[in-house]
C-alpha cells in the first residue's frame, strides 16, 4: 500500500510540475522583456557575489589553440599562423562537438582556435567577448569563422553589430581580417527549442564533467539563460539582427541539415536572394500528401532548427543529411563515419585558397 501511495504522490507531482510549466510557457510572452533584464541583473550579481569563483571559471573562457591531441588545450599568446579557422560552440555546447573537424582542419594544416564563452549570457555579451579576444592576439592573415548552432549568432553579431564595430576596428588594425563566416545549423531566424534550454543545461554540465572540465559554479557562471530568449523566434535580437546589412568584403555560407526524406526535390545547392521563399525553390506538388510531407521536411529540418529558420537571404546554402549534431559530430567515439558537413567546409576553404 505504500508503494503504491509513493506512486500516487509522484505521479501528481510531475503532472503539477508539468502544469506549472505549460502555465509558464503560455504566459511567458507577455512579459518576456522582464524576464531577460532579470535573468543579465541575476548573472551580474552572481558575478559579482563570488568574485573569485568568477575568476577562476573564467579562465576556461576566451582562444585556445587546438594541438592535434587529446592534450588539454592551453590559451593562444602571441601570432597566430595565417589561415587560422575559429570555431564557436553554441548554446549549452561545451565545444566537443568540433572534434572531428579540428582534427580533419589540422591535419590540412591550418592553424586551430577554439573560443569558449559563457554560452548561457546574452549574445551581444558572448560577441563582444569575441571581439576582445580577437583584439588580444597578433593574426598572421585572415581568419575564418566556423560557427555551429547559436555559434554563427555570435559571429554574425560581431560582425554587424554597430556598438561593437568590427569594420572600424579593421580599418585601425585592432582585429584580424575575417575573410568568410561558415555557420553550420544556425538558427538565423530563431529556434522554438530554445525554450527547452534546461535540458540543453544539464546535458552540458555531464560532458564538461566528462570532459574533465565541470566546475561546482559553472552552470551559474555560463549565464542565467538569457541566450534562450534570444534565440526565440521573433525575438528583439533576432529581429534586429536580421534588420543590418552584412558587411562588405567577408564571405558567408550557411551548411543546414535535414533529417527527413521530404521534399525528395530539395536542391542541394541553393541561395535566396531578395524577397524569395524556400518553396519557390521547390517544384510544385500536385499530391497534396507530398505536400503536405515536403512542408514538414522543412519545418523539422535538422531536429532542432528548421530549414526555414537556417537560411539567410543572399547566402550560398548547402543542405546535408543529418541533425543538428550529426552534422558535425558522430554518435559514437571510434566510428569511421564522415559527419557530412567536415568535407562542405574543407571545400569551402580549398575554394578560399584558388
Amino acid at each position: 500500500m505504500k508503494s503504491i501511495g509513493f506512486k500516487k504522490t509522484v505521479t501528481r507531482l510531475v503532472f503539477i510540475l508539468l502544469g506549472v510549466w505549460l502555465v509558464y510557457q503560455t504566459g511567458r510572452p507577455f512579459f518576456l522583456k522582464q524576464e531577460y533584464e532579470a535573468r543579465n541583473r541575476a548573472y551580474e550579481m552572481v558575478k559579482m557575489l563570488f568574485p573569485d569563483i568568477r575568476d577562476r571559471a573564467f579562465d576556461r573562457y576566451g582562444l585556445f589553440c587546438f594541438n592535434g591531441s587529446e592534450k588539454p588545450m592551453q590559451k593562444c599568446s602571441g601570432v597566430v599562423d595565417s589561415s587560422a579557422i575559429i570555431l564557436i560552440h553554441g548554446l549549452d555546447e561545451p565545444g566537443l562537438i568540433f572534434e572531428s573537424l579540428a582534427l580533419a582542419l589540422h591535419r590540412k594544416g591550418y592553424p586551430v582556435l577554439f573560443f569558449f564563452y559563457p554560452d548561457d549570457q546574452n549574445i551581444d555579451a558572448s560577441s563582444q567577448l569575441l571581439v576582445d579576444n580577437l583584439s588580444s592576439l597578433s593574426f598572421a592573415g585572415p581568419v575564418v569563422l566556423v560557427g555551429h548552432s547559436m555559434g554563427g549568432l555570435v559571429a554574425r553579431q560581431m560582425l554587424v553589430d554597430p556598438g561593437i564595430d568590427y569594420t572600424g576596428a579593421r580599418a585601425l588594425n585592432r582585429v584580424p581580417e575575417i575573410s568568410d563566416l561558415i555557420m553550420v545549423g544556425t538558427p538565423n531566424h530563431g529556434a522554438f527549442l530554445a525554450r527547452f534550454r534546461l535540458l540543453m543545461e544539464v546535458r552540458e554540465q555531464f560532458l564538461l564533467a566528462a570532459d574533465h572540465r565541470l566546475h561546482w559554479f559553472s552552470a551559474l557562471l555560463d549565464g542565467t539563460g538569457a541566450a534562450g530568449i534570444d534565440l526565440q523566434p521573433r525575438s528583439t535580437f533576432i529581429r534586429q539582427l536580421n534588420r543590418m546589412p552584412y558587411p562588405e568584403g567577408i564571405q558567408y555560407h550557411m551548411i543546414a541539415g535535414h533529417i527527413f526524406p521530404f521534399p525528395m526535390d530539395m536542391p542541394e545547392h541553393f541561395q535566396i536572394t531578395g524577397h524569395q521563399t524556400l518553396e519557390g525553390l521547390l517544384p510544385t506538388k500536385k499530391n497534396y500528401f507530398l505536400s503536405m510531407l515536403g512542408k514538414a521536411g522543412l519545418l523539422i529540418g535538422d531536429g532542432l532548427v528548421s530549414i526555414h529558420s537556417a537560411v539567410p537571404f543572399d547566402v550560398p546554402v548547402t543542405i546535408v543529411k543529418g541533425n543538428h549534431k550529426t552534422m558535425l559530430a558522430n554518435w559514437f567515439s571510434g566510428s569511421s563515419r564522415i559527419p557530412p558537413a567536415i568535407p562542405v567546409i574543407l571545400d569551402i576553404l580549398d575554394h578560399r585558397k584558388n
